[in-house]
């Protein structure tokens, strides 16, 4: 058991440099050499014999990653906890003044995302002091891109939340034909709406998601940050439910 230790020890050491650090500190005598070769051919003999320890050490070094990645996220979060809750001119659902906030990061042809939206719905009635807020991380080609960006431009004539509900629930084709089809259909002038979309802030929007998203490792859709945490993926309206209240709990300024 000792010596398993001391090999595990070793190994690790090894990864990440340790081991070369001590050796130009500190010079070894003969004698030493001697034994440190000795030792080594121990560790080698063991490996050999015991070659799951390499997987053991995997995942030793994978979960001190994950820790590590986890941490650099909630403090990336914190230094960005006034842009990331900001809806950035767009509308948000639910209770605009809600002591919590809910971000979804989302992409229309997203399947995912699709289920999110009626869950989600379902989130902000049940609980009247909820606001949610969208960010549109168009990640599956061209079309999602041009899908966000007729979105964001429908905000212009006071249908941000009809269009954004429309796209979610559209499940054909996401070429301009349909898309403005659907703008149609609900009150839009799509002229005007055609214009709106070339505006520089329209892309600006999608690349300010796009980075905020880079920057706490989000690198799909559907990604729900409650709180501190960054949920990945889809999540059932009880998970939800359960996160908001951790959220609260922890909650002191809101």
């Amino acid at each position: 058991m000792r010596l398993r230790f001391l090999v595990i020890s070793s190994l690790l050491i090894a990864s990440i440099g340790v081991g070369l650090g001590l050796a130009i500190l500190s010079l070894p005598s003969p004698a030493n050499i001697s034994k440190k070769l000795g030792f080594n051919q121990k560790v080698r003999s063991y490996l050999i014999a015991n070659p799951e320890l390499f997987a053991e050490m995997a995942n030793i070094l994978r979960k001190r990653s994950s820790q590590n990645r986890v941490a650099l996220r909630k403090s990336t979060l914190t230094a960005l906890k006034r842009v990331v809750r900001s809806p950035r001119g767009l509308p948000v659902m639910g209770n605009p003044k809600g002591e919590i906030t809910v971000v979804e990061f989302f992409d229309y042809r997203c399947p995912y995302c699709k289920q999110s939206l009626e869950v989600l719905k379902r989130l902000v009635v049940d609980d009247p002091n909820l606001r949610l807020v969208f960010k549109e991380l168009p990640v599956l080609g061209p079309e999602s891109v041009y899908a966000s960006r007729i979105a964001i431009a429908s905000r212009e004539q006071g249908k941000y939340l009809q269009m954004h509900e429309a796209l979610m629930a559209h499940r054909g084709k996401f070429d301009q034909k349909s898309l403005v089809n659907i703008a149609r259909e609900i009150g839009l002038d799509t002229n005007r709406l055609l214009a709106d979309m070339q505006k520089p802030q329209v892309q600006a929007m999608i690349n300010e998601a796009r980075l905020i998203a880079d920057r706490l490792a989000i690198n799909g859709t559907p990604a729900m940050i409650i709180g501190d945490e960054v949920v990945p993926g889809y999540a059932d309206l009880v998970t939800l439910k359960s996160l908001v209240l951790d959220a609260r709990r922890k909650c002191t300024t809101c």
